[in-house]
């Protein structure tokens, strides 16, 4: 049997980038905080635990007086740094350089709206973490969509700037965006809109790959943590592929019938995903087989 992980799979630069930082930190330091897992996987955030890591809440920033907290990829509000400087807390930025970028972008556009009574749209995940940064630069102007359902509550007479979480699916935010300027030309007769393209290209270029890698196997073992939004997306994606396609999060989710008379299988997974736990997974199947 052939077993092949993936090699676009695991770690987006975002995420790799904020692990790195906690590592470096926590090999200085036993203890560091961070708002929340810095990526949806049980197993890594575990590992990183065990080293130190620790995980608080927003109201808990009067506790962490002289600590050290890690701004995760996702992002913050500009109030979480004015409140960490209030309170003595050093922070570590691992801010996503593409969220970071997507920040500034938000901002200027806000700063543009404000003067005319326009409004910045964001398409994406209400309560996602990346999202409520991104919201948090608009300066109050910012209203979150996620469907076309919601632009019945928009008045569309009105300027309108829209960005898109990084993390969405392209075609999906395309064609909101085809729809939403349709709409708006019903209130403008010359619109003052503008479609941002806002979402991270490696997410985009990771698809026609995955679809490839997935066709030339006769199984895929694809493994992401069970809160991923990426990982259940991909996962998908390789589902309709390949009808052999089987999600793990831990290696005692494998089962010994799913390679039974199999020539090759494929290990995959999401941006979360760790490269260790792919190549556990990978021994895993051979001792079993």
């Amino acid at each position: 049997m052939i077993i092949t992980i993936d090699k676009t799979a695991g770690f987006c630069p975002g995420v790799h980038r904020a692990i790195h930082k906690a590592e470096k930190e926590l090999e200085q330091d036993n203890e560091l905080f961070s708002y929340g897992s810095l990526l949806h996987n049980e197993l890594e955030m575990q590992r990183l635990q065990a080293d130190g890591l620790r995980l608080a809440e927003k109201d808990d920033m009067l506790l962490l007086n002289h600590k050290k907290l890690l701004i995760r990829a996702h992002g913050e509000p500009p109030e979480t740094y004015m409140l960490a400087k209030t309170h003595g807390v050093e922070l570590i930025d691992a801010t996503c350089p593409v969220v970071k970028r997507l920040q500034q972008k938000v901002r200027r556009a806000a700063e543009e709206m404000k003067k005319v009574k326009g409004q910045i749209l964001i398409f994406g995940k209400q309560n996602h973490p990346e999202v409520i940064g991104l919201s948090g630069h608009a300066m109050g102007l910012a209203t979150v969509i996620s469907s076309a359902e919601d632009i019945a509550a928009l008045d569309l007479s009105r300027p309108v700037r829209l960005f898109s979480q990084t993390t969405m699916d392209s075609d999906h935010y395309n064609a909101f965006a085809l729809f939403l300027d349709e709409e708006i030309r019903k209130y403008q007769p010359e619109p003052d809109f503008i479609s941002h393209d806002s979402i991270c290209h490696h997410v985009t270029k990771r698809v026609p790959a995955l679809k490839k890698f997935a066709a030339n196997v006769d199984v895929i073992i694809f493994v992401s943590g069970k809160e991923s939004s990426n990982g259940k997306k991909l996962f998908n994606i390789c589902l309709e592929i390949n009808p052999e396609t089987y999600f793990v999060s831990k290696l005692n989710e494998l089962r010994t019938a799913w390679f039974e008379h199999v020539n090759s299988v494929g290990i995959s997974g999401a941006a979360s995903t760790p490269l260790w736990l792919m190549e556990d997974v990978a021994a895993k199947i051979k001792e079993m087989n």
